[in-house]
């Protein structure tokens, strides 16, 4: 599988989508997020999604729309994201809560009428940067069944926290409410596998499978059970129900061109934590996460805290390169032949 170069695919992915038709401004910030996540490991959220992303930029999204504020309080703002693409309308509102927080110790923005807005981490390390709590979360197409049930009703609905030290990596917690993601199971079928892990997902009866093709078909399982079950209502509940928009099996779907707006309801909640107890909570975060990561750890472990993998796989692809799949470097390659666009060396 090809290795490509940070600095050549976020240059080739900027291009790809001012091509789009997209302006400088919203290219840089779409192809940040995208590529970010494919730094942080997580490529089933990064430039795989290209494509589809360039596909219903011509076909389904408002390139041209605006965040419109429809009910405000002291600390929360709604917006209605006017089928923005959903990593735009997010970086704008978090951009919002975080200015918000700086004079109010605290800032909710609820996002309806959004689209998908790739992995939530990305925007809880916006929070971080400028020395904020950030959490981030919203609901999802339905892919998980309620506990008992057969019917596609909860979505795979991801939550990020993240928390800043001083000294100490910060605090980055990222994670999806089902045991794995769809694209999972979909890269599965894509390489030719044969079998999953008993206990990702369902055929469509709702009895559980290793056939990838049957998985697709059917359901993902929550994580931890009952657990991952009520986080994914509560956050459709409070990202969806709460913000207006959609919830259940009424969120829209990503991969059909065709469609509108998927309705997604996001969340953004950022804390001010020098307004709250001051200065002393960058310390003492220092102090918290030092005490956790120089734990005796297992015969040869060595303990670690959440966001360290996620920092150790970003240092790693940005020193030896970045592996996409054969299937995703060609489908690139081919939209940069569509678009007219001569691709930097991607080495």
């Amino acid at each position: 599988m090809p290795v490509v170069n940070f600095h050549s695919l976020r240059s080739n992915v900027f291009q790809l989508f001012k091509a789009a038709g997209l302006d400088a401004k919203d290219s840089a910030i779409i192809t940040d997020v995208l590529v970010d996540a494919e730094l942080n490991g997580v490529s089933t959220h990064g430039v795989s999604m290209v494509p589809a992303h360039i596909r219903k930029i011509k076909k389904s999204y408002n390139i041209h729309g605006v965040l419109k504020p429809v009910r405000e309080g002291n600390c929360f703002t709604v917006f209605d994201a006017d089928n923005m693409i959903g990593m735009l309308s997010a970086y704008q509102a978090m951009m919002f809560a975080i200015s918000e927080a700086k004079g109010k110790g605290l800032f909710l923005v609820l996002c309806n009428h959004a689209n998908t807005f790739s992995t939530a981490s990305y925007y809880v390390q916006m929070a971080v940067d400028a020395g904020m709590i950030g959490v981030s979360f919203c609901n999802t197409p339905s892919q998980m069944a309620p506990l008992g049930g057969k019917e596609k009703l909860l979505g795979t609905n991801p939550l990020a926290i993240g928390i800043p030290a001083k000294k100490e990596n910060a605090f980055i917690f990222d994670m999806a409410t089902s045991i794995v993601s769809k694209s999972r199971i979909n890269d599965a079928v894509h390489e030719g596998r044969q079998t999953i892990p008993f206990g990702w997902a369902t055929d469509e009866d709702g009895m559980p499978t290793d056939n990838p093709l049957k998985a697709m078909k059917g359901m993902i399982l929550p994580m931890a059970g009952a657990k991952g079950y009520g986080l994914s209502m509560a956050i459709d509940m409070l990202a969806g129900v709460l913000s207006g928009a959609a919830s259940l099996d009424k969120v829209g779907r990503f991969y059909p061109i065709e469609n509108g707006c998927m309705n997604v309801g996001h969340a953004f909640l950022v804390i001010d934590p020098k307004i709250i107890l001051g200065d002393d909570f960058y310390e003492e975060t220092d102090r918290y996460l030092n005490r956790i990561r120089t734990s005796q750890g297992v015969g040869e472990a060595t303990v670690i805290a959440p966001g360290d993998n996620r920092q150790h796989i970003r240092e790693k692809n940005l020193t030896e390169g970045i592996l996409l799949t054969n299937r995703i470097f060609e489908e690139l390659n081919n939209l940069m032949i569509d678009l007219n666009i001569e691709a930097l060396p991607w080495g």
